[in-house]
């Protein structure tokens, strides 16, 4: 009865939260940013909005398949793109706190390749049994400790602290209640991006049936809780 309702959640999370959510909106958001413009703080909320939602088609994608190294492959790759939107988040801030004379191009594209080469380092570690998903795991993904740390590792001390510092900052500059206000809101649904990624990667790791079902019911509301973020950032740049 247990194993049924599991499977049951994880259709519900993956199918319809998941692919509906973080996938099919996402892109819609996306769309809906660069359709109103193309100015580079637009460019860089719509590419975070499609990195998480390719993430999202990748993870729904090996979902149903049963080849063990290939799966093993594209959970590594959903998570490098999940994991690849946080520079979205850390070049928004500083393009609003710092502008483009200060981060020009060059560095705006050099701090994109460190980051995209920090996040290779995931492949090696991750086939080199790093992640494990086959029929002794039931087909869900099994991290290990160095995969685990070195995901957890390079996203809170290259990504997210930097960018809630800056955020703060940015929140602090700010003068007119009604950007306050958005600001908040931006900052609250940039937690819940975090609160997945840190959630995914420990239930990962932690690999334990009950967990993985507590999580799919987090999981419900935090997906659909990155949209404040649109509200707050996003919609305020189609303005």
């Amino acid at each position: 009865m247990m194993v049924q309702f599991n499977e049951i959640l994880r259709f519900i999370q993956i199918y319809i939260v998941q692919l509906s959510v973080g996938g099919i909106l996402f892109i819609l958001m996306a769309i809906l940013i660069l359709k109103r413009s193309t100015k580079k703080l637009n460019q860089i909320v719509a590419m975070f909005f499609i990195s998480i939602a390719s993430s999202t088609i990748v993870n729904v994608t090996y979902a149903p398949l049963r080849i063990s190294a290939f799966v093993e492959f594209l959970n590594i790759l959903a998570y490098f793109l999940f994991n690849w939107a946080m520079v979205c988040l850390l070049l928004l801030n500083l393009l609003i706190l710092r502008s483009t004379k200060l981060i020009n191009f060059k560095i705006q594209i050099a701090i994109i390749v460190i980051w995209t080469i920090i996040l290779i380092g995931l492949f090696p570690i991750g086939l080199l049994d790093g992640v494990r998903i086959d029929e002794t795991t039931n087909w869900r993904p099994v991290w290990n400790l160095p995969f685990l740390l070195y995901g957890l590792g390079t996203g809170f001390f290259c990504m997210a602290i930097p960018t809630i510092y800056y955020s703060i900052k940015v929140y602090n500059n700010l003068e007119v209640e009604k950007l306050e206000k958005r600001w908040r809101l931006f900052i609250a649904g940039m937690v819940f991006y975090y609160i997945i990624w840190a959630g995914i990667s420990i239930v990962n790791f932690v690999a334990i049936e009950i967990v993985r079902t507590i999580w799919g019911g987090i999981l419900l509301f935090s997906f659909s809780a990155i949209y404040i973020l649109y509200y707050g950032i996003a919609k305020q740049l189609q303005e």
